[in-house]
């Protein structure tokens, strides 16, 4: 037992564990993130030699420069808009009892789990000419021709903010709920208005949650690629769709890099600037803080201004829910056309979806996708997390940032890197390839969620398994196995709808062969008005509610045990 007790100290002591466990993730971003995005820069360059012509065509043509502004009024709008109307769903989270906060809290959630595709779909049939909204505005007197809500700036603005505002709800609600209640009471007591609380309490207190918020969103926009695709015009274009369409239609790989190099610095300096005044961990702390105050929300407290916010937030609650809503109803009518609601009701979109052999292969590529891309996220992203943990400080941060890379560089980059890269292996068109691609994005949310549990676990359980004669694949089993599986299955359920929400990997490394169920949607609603999109949204809906489920229950039995 003796000899036991000294071999593993001794080995975690020279860090060989330690990099033994963050290696093989370190080693896959280095070949198939790291290196295939370093080749599509390097492009950027020339391809025979050093020259800057790419980069002086991008100062000198006027479309460029165009495009450029384009991207940043529309991030920037966006951000704005979802600080705007995540102020009173945040403010109504944190001033209702738990019950109620639960409830709004899937309101919240369910959108954000659910395929940014589908709710791009759902949005279209909403803002169409002979959509809902034209239709209970022209219905009710308040206009008399339809107006044209989508395939311009406002179906782009529209779409966005919906996708984004979550990632401004929970910091903001986080911050809201670390408001000190004496604070207020003080300030009451001293003769403090609503706007005077408001205006020097409120707002300066939240305003962390609002900086961390919309950096998020605004990076996340800088780069975003299918909502402007299928919402926008021309006049919406945005660098990621630039770049596509340089790869796709002008056969541009150039003027792509270079596009691609100033995307990347963008993203990164904003993400640099994040990193060191928040932490990504951020975004993983909403349900943190002291609670609540009685001034804001408390039986009879509430004043007319809070009413009127809480009222405003319900509103924006019930606009954020509305496309998933009606996913299911029209997934039932019997209309050749995208319509809401239903004339008459029928299953033949059902049918058609799991008889047509186009449909029936894309969901079967997905699933194969699926099986590479959530196993092989799990293990790197779970061990590497085991060994991030156990370096020193130093490398720790780099580690860190290092892993969750992934998620912050555009997708597109990744997408035409791996397409450029791969493609003289010949192994494009392939599912399969398509997961491999995809646990780049899966595996860190694995590292970030397996991490967050490690903060909870105590090392001395782990010291004390090995002390008393346990050899290390035991004590990690017996131990610290069970501390943190939330962390693994929450990871996993990430990972999993990351996988089968994807569209832009798909684009590029699949053909019409291997096209996965988000790729066939996709080109369903840019070149096509098929009805069985509607099916398999509500399909998708129905998995992730299923998969959630699947992970609250498993982690409530885990926790209990």
């Amino acid at each position: 037992m003796s000899a036991k007790a000294g071999i593993a100290p001794q080995w975690q002591r020279r860090e060989l564990l330690p990099v033994a466990l963050a290696s093989p993730l370190l080693l896959f971003l280095l070949a198939f993130f790291i290196w295939p995005v370093v080749q599509l820069l390097g492009l950027s360059f020339g391809e025979s030699g050093f020259t800057l012509e790419n980069y002086t065509r991008l100062a000198q043509v006027p479309l460029y420069r165009r495009v450029f502004a384009n991207t940043f009024f529309i991030s920037a709008t966006t951000t704005v808009l979802c600080i705007f109307f995540s102020y009173p769903v945040a403010y109504l989270l944190a001033t209702v009892s738990d019950r109620t906060r639960k409830i709004l809290f899937v309101m919240v959630l369910l959108p954000f789990w659910t395929s940014a595709l589908v709710r791009t779909a759902a949005w279209i049939v909403i803002l169409q000419r002979n959509g809902i909204l034209n239709s209970f505005l022209t219905s009710s007197g308040i206009i008399e021709q339809p107006l044209p809500f989508v395939y311009n700036l406002s179906g782009v603005l529209i779409g966005m903010t919906h996708v984004l505002m979550p990632f401004v709800v929970l910091p903001l609600y986080a911050a809201f709920r670390n408001i000190d209640n004496s604070l207020i009471l003080a300030a009451s007591g001293l003769g403090a208005n609503n706007r005077a609380l408001a205006s020097r309490i409120v707002l300066p207190l939240t305003a962390s949650g609002v900086i961390a918020g919309g950096t998020i969103v605004f990076m996340n926009a800088l780069g975003y690629y299918i909502t402007p695709a299928l919402m926008g015009g021309p006049g919406q274009t945005m660098v990621s769709m630039l770049i596509a369409q340089n790869i796709n239609t002008n056969l541009n790989w150039g003027i792509a890099a270079a596009l691609s190099v100033v995307l990347l610095v963008l993203t990164l300096g904003i993400f640099v600037a994040f990193q060191r005044a928040f932490g990504m961990d951020r975004l993983f702390s909403a349900g943190g803080g002291r609670g609540a105050s009685q001034s804001f929300g408390g039986a009879g407290g509430r004043s007319f201004g809070g009413w009127v916010a809480a009222l405003c937030g319900v509103l924006v609650l019930l606009v954020m829910i509305a496309p998933i809503v009606i996913v299911f109803p029209m997934s039932l009518s019997s209309s050749p056309f995208l319509k809401f609601p239903p004339d008459s009701y029928s299953i033949r979109w059902f049918q058609n979806l799991l008889s047509d052999p186009k449909w029936i292969k894309s969901i079967w590529n997905s699933a194969k996708a699926a099986s590479i891309a959530v196993p092989l996220s799990v293990v790197l992203g779970t061990a590497a997390a085991l060994g991030v943990s156990r370096t020193r400080q130093r490398f720790r941060v780099w580690l860190d940032t290092l892993f969750v890379m992934p998620m912050v560089v555009p997708i597109i980059l990744l997408a035409v890197g791996l397409y450029y890269v791969l493609a003289p292996f010949k192994v494009l068109g392939n599912p399969y390839t398509l997961g491999l691609a995809q646990s780049v994005l899966g595996a860190p949310y694995v590292f970030l969620t397996v991490r967050a549990a490690l903060k909870g676990f105590d090392p001395s359980l782990e010291l004390a398994a090995l002390n008393l004669g346990a050899s290390w694949l035991t004590m990690f089993r017996r131990v610290l196995l069970p501390a943190i599986a939330p962390g693994i299955i929450a990871g996993s359920i990430f990972a999993f709808i990351q996988s089968f929400d994807d569209v832009v990997l798909a684009l590029f490394l699949t053909n019409v062969r291997s096209r996965t169920l988000p790729r066939a949607m996709y080109e369903g609603l840019a070149h096509e008005i098929d009805p069985t999109i509607n099916a398999a949204s509500a399909l998708i809906i129905l998995l992730t509610i299923v998969v959630l489920l699947i992970n609250l229950l498993l982690s409530r039995r885990t926790t209990n045990a």
